[in-house]
């Protein structure tokens, strides 16, 4: 797990966002194990490491980016309506 950590660690400091394909995942979340549960210690890891992680599904990749800081103070919401005419 460390490896992997360092190496999404050196990723980070030369681009925005580090992807992270199934079969480096499978090195440390084997792939025998259901993909719920594979998800879960995925998103475990990525918040022990500080990082904000988004899944892409067709073969399980993993893109992981540094956390950024919860918006302080109220949240805003755009809304957009369709118009008729």
């Amino acid at each position: 797990m460390r490896k992997l950590a360092n190496l999404i660690e050196t990723e980070l400091k030369k681009e925005e966002v580090c992807a992270v394909y199934n079969s480096q995942l499978a090195r440390v979340w084997p792939r025998n194990m259901s993909l719920g549960k594979r998800k879960q210690q995925i998103k475990h890891f990525a918040k022990q490491h500080e990082l904000a992680v988004t899944f892409y599904d067709v073969g399980l990749c993993a893109i992981f980016e540094k956390a950024h800081a919860p918006a302080r103070g109220p949240r805003r919401m755009l809304l957009l309506e369709e118009h008729e005419e």
